[in-house]
């Protein structure tokens, strides 16, 4: 199959989750949870993709399966999302009114627990190994929220905990989607685990650099935002170690606080400290790491995946 009717497969099965979702959606038989969903703008689906690729060699035979592995995935990091937004007060997404903006944090609240509900629902039509792999990272998931939380009261300087955030509140389920697609086709689902914690912990770091790099049409959502909600990322976490102890202290009095002014200036240094290049070379190592994960499978669909991660703008 060639690259284009590769893209026009993946669309198609793309569209076929995303009704998939719908129709489970639709079982509630309310109309407000249906138009709340409906206003949902769903992004790239990347986790899909990552099933989709991982299984695409024993397709034809299960493909109801994956489509609805797909679809519990995608439910999951949908309910994950309108939490999130709540959570951050966040008034958009995706260059959209976020959903709470549009219908209250308690509606988005309730509308992620039905979310949450039915996609552990139609997981139990899954083997006991799946199962537990998604409802296991969707603790691991909830676990880095409440750490995300705790963390932004104050600045923290430790890379460790940062990474730890990381593991759980991204990389988990990133990591449990890749695994349970190789346990739905009996693949060797370790090497696939170790592909989606790597390549989740890329993803992060990416996203937490275009926070800084991009502007808010580009990104959807409010640009430089990580340092307005306290959010102690890798690249101010990098920064704050390359200063004198004299610019630290001035770092932590305007960290979550920080005027317009300020953060033009903490960003000049992101840029004068080459804090920008030392992130992205994390997240490549990362990349890597996870395409030695799966080097045996050749699959060039997940290296086309890890590549595109690093060199995403949005």
């Amino acid at each position: 199959m060639d690259k284009a009717s590769n893209k026009a497969s993946e669309q198609a099965a793309l569209e076929a989750i995303q009704q998939q979702c719908e129709i489970w959606v639709q079982e509630q038989d309310s109309a407000l949870i249906s138009s709340m969903y409906a206003a949902i703008n769903h992004g790239k689906m990347l986790r899909s993709r990552l099933i989709l690729a991982i299984t695409a060699g024993q397709a034809s035979a299960h493909q109801e399966s994956i489509i609805n592995l797909c679809a519990v995935i995608e439910l999951i990091q949908c309910a994950s999302l309108l939490h999130d937004d709540v959570i951050d007060s966040a008034t958009s997404r995706r260059n959209r009114p976020s959903i709470n903006a549009q219908f209250g944090d308690k509606n988005a609240i309730m509308l992620g627990d039905v979310l949450y509900a039915n996609a552990f629902v139609k997981l139990c039509d899954f083997s006991p190994a799946i199962a537990r792999c998604v409802a296991g990272s969707v603790a691991m998931l909830a676990k880095g929220e409440i750490e995300d939380v705790a963390y932004s009261k104050e600045f923290q300087p430790s890379l460790e905990v940062y990474y730890q955030i990381l593991r759980n509140k991204t990389a988990s389920l990133i990591s449990a989607s890749a695994q349970a697609a190789a346990l739905l086709v009996g693949l060797d689902s370790s090497a696939y685990q170790a592909y989606g914690y790597n390549l989740g912990m890329a993803f992060q770091i990416i996203d937490d650099l275009l926070d800084i790099t991009q502007d808010e049409q580009t990104l959807g959502k409010p640009a430089m935002n990580d340092i307005r909600e306290g959010k102690s990322t890798l690249p101010y976490i990098l920064l704050y170690h390359k200063l004198d102890s004299r610019e630290q202290q001035e770092f932590l009095h305007t960290f979550a606080r920080a005027s317009d002014e300020d953060i033009a200036s903490i960003k000049q240094l992101l840029f004068a400290h080459s804090i920008i290049d030392e992130a992205k070379r994390i997240a490549y190592e990362f990349a890597q790491n996870a395409l030695r994960s799966i080097a045996s499978e050749q699959n060039s669909a997940l290296e086309s995946i890890a590549n595109a991660l690093i060199e995403r703008t949005h």
